[in-house]
């Protein structure tokens, strides 16, 4: 028998053959031996592995009887026992091992949702992962959510991975732009709640068929917010990521002189290390200041309608008052809105909702500001605010149209041309008597009785203003010089400008029967990018006008974030971690970050 089991190789690191090793387990774990993972004895009681030579039955009990001389006379069940201990220990630790890797991605899954929902980090130990045990169980069982309590979610867990994740995404982004050959910004510096200066980037650039825009950076500006200071900062992002200026075609800030000044301006020091590079200033801006003056009999009205609303707004129990007599009168609203400068939409909204509870601010002051009720009583004075309500609300709606993400100039400029020559058509309407396109004064000349004229010289007078202001902050929208990019099958598209290359492909493209079917199921942001490789000086051309961002709409509503984000218990965050991701459209590699990091259970 002895024979029959020895080994069929003389080498010590030869394997035994199946068939013998079954005869072997079946034989000798009354000795106390099981197989090893490589075929070898292995002792269940010290786990010790011999060599394929020690597997004679006088070597296995030699063993036994040197190192456990205590278990020599132990039966076979009790060696079988401890073999069935070994193994479900096996199993335990794989268990271990897989429920560790599993808790570990949830923990990545639950950071990111903790940042893009604007909540402190704390919020993953002290609300998400108590509320979802005790889930788990009442619908799963105690099994299901014991595996839920090892899933690491504490403050300091929650920030690393947060970390992770935003180093992961911005490198994907940084290989994006390297490989890219254009791209443009847009920036903007903003003051937080810790009194911090940060100054917000975003970027916008071609990928795989599409132009995609994301998050890029957010620093603190130290010391003075001076161009130089801003440029010294987006330099030096530009330079550790190792991204070219000449790859940037365009920029895009908002009218303030640390952004356009022509000298010392963060566009001016671009200019001066690319002299190619487009600089735009934000057209929400321009917007609201073109329609910021007026003339000053409506500028009394807004005047007079701002001091009635703060009157109201200022103290607690006026507005309690007000707020009880509006639903005693039964109206639409019962309660006012203040007026806000800096706010795009504020004066349109404000006197909006003045204009609707003009008899009950009229009934409210009749008392104690009885010239500001005689104000609301007065038919000629309402005339003029129903105006004001009008027009303000088509600004807004202009303003809202050009908001957003994914809007180009063309797009923007079509919008702002077609207000201007609005002006001019209702400036000779009224002038024939005609209020239509202003409904809530058309209403209220009807319902008083009023002739037109009681509003058509300072209408008149406005809607002249409005255009020339329009006309001057809108001198470079030339949306006739882009039409080749808005359809390159037109007819009639020109292309002033172009080189004699990009002319060539441009009159190639407009003879493509098949790309011209194509141009008509996408948008522009598809298609232009999807000939890079057919066409790739005139798709160069092309996003020289598709990539410039027309307003800085993103930065405000980055700005907004941060404002949701590091608030007055949060005064200390680190912003920009955060934000990324936020922000970011890009899917961070949670696969990748798991396998680069061991997983821990939680603690």
């Amino acid at each position: 028998m002895d024979a029959y089991l020895r080994p069929s190789t003389s080498s010590s690191d030869a394997k035994p053959k199946p068939a013998k090793l079954r005869r072997y387990v079946d034989n000798y774990l009354e000795l106390g031996f099981i197989q090893s993972s490589d075929g070898r004895p292995k002792c269940v009681v010290c786990l010790q592995v011999l060599a394929n030579e020690a597997m004679k039955p006088a070597k296995l009990k030699r063993h036994l009887m040197t190192k456990h001389p205590g278990l020599k006379d132990k039966t076979m069940d009790f060696f079988r026992l401890k073999s069935e201990e070994y193994m479900l220990q096996k199993t335990r630790l794989v268990n271990l091992a897989t429920t560790s890797e599993k808790a570990q991605r949830a923990s990545y899954l639950v950071a990111q949702r903790i940042a893009k929902s604007k909540k402190p980090h704390s919020i993953g130990q002290e609300l998400l992962l108590p509320a979802a045990v005790e889930m788990c169980e009442a619908v799963l069982g105690t099994e299901a959510a014991n595996k839920l309590k090892t899933v690491p979610l504490s403050n300091d867990t929650v920030r690393r991975r947060i970390e992770e994740l935003s180093a992961d995404i911005q490198s994907q982004l940084l290989d994006r732009l390297r490989s890219c050959e254009q791209f443009s910004i847009q920036l903007d510096e903003s003051t937080d709640i810790s009194s911090a200066a940060q100054l917000i980037v975003l970027v916008r650039y071609p990928w795989e068929g599409d132009i995609l825009e994301d998050f890029l950076f957010c620093k603190e500006v130290p010391g003075k917010t001076t161009g130089e200071e801003i440029f010294r900062l987006l330099d030096a992002f530009m330079t550790e990521a190792r991204l070219s200026w000449e790859k940037c075609v365009a920029v895009c800030t908002d009218g303030a002189a640390a952004m356009t000044s022509r000298k010392s301006g963060v566009t001016a020091r671009i200019k001066s290390v690319n002299p190619r590079i487009m600089a735009t200033h934000c057209m929400l801006q321009r917007q609201a200041l073109a329609s910021k003056d007026m003339e000053p009999d409506l500028h009394s009205v807004l005047n007079t309608a701002v001091t009635a609303v703060n009157f109201v707004k200022s103290r607690a129990l006026q507005s309690r008052l007000f707020g009880q007599l509006c639903r005693d009168m039964d109206a639409g609203h019962d309660a006012l809105l203040y007026h806000c400068e800096v706010r795009w939409l504020s004066r349109g909204k404000v006197l909006q909702r003045v204009f609707e509870l003009r008899r009950e601010m009229a009934e409210f002051m009749t008392e104690e500001k009885p010239n500001i009720a005689q104000f609301f009583t007065d038919p000629e004075s309402m005339a003029k605010l129903a105006y004001l309500a009008d027009i303000f609300n088509i600004l807004n709606s202009l303003n809202l149209s050009i908001q957003g993400g994914h809007t180009s100039i063309l797009e923007v400029s079509n919008k702002i041309t077609a207000f201007m020559k609005k002006t001019v058509l209702w400036r000779r309407r009224i002038q024939d008597g005609i209020t239509d396109m202003f409904p809530q004064l058309s209403e209220f000349l009807h319902t008083n009785n009023l002739s037109v004229a009681t509003v058509r010289k300072v209408a008149t007078s406005h809607l002249t203003s409005l255009s020339e202001h329009f006309s001057s902050y809108f001198s470079d929208v030339n949306t006739d010089a882009w039409d080749w990019v808005h359809d390159p099958f037109a007819p009639a598209a020109t292309a002033n400008g172009l080189t004699g290359k990009a002319e060539e492909q441009l009159l190639e493209l407009s003879c493509d029967r098949t790309l011209k079917a194509r141009f008509q199921q996408v948008n522009l942001a598809n298609f232009w990018p999807s000939l890079s490789h057919e066409y790739p000086e005139l798709t160069a051309e092309a996003m020289q006008i598709l990539l410039p961002f027309p307003t800085t709409y993103l930065c405000e509503s980055s700005f907004s974030t941060l404002t949701a984000m590091k608030n007055k218990y949060r005064a200390r965050l680190q912003e920009e971690d955060d934000l990324r991701v936020c922000l970011s459209t890009i899917t961070p590699r949670i696969g990748k970050l798991c396998c680069e990091r061991q997983a821990h259970p939680s603690h």
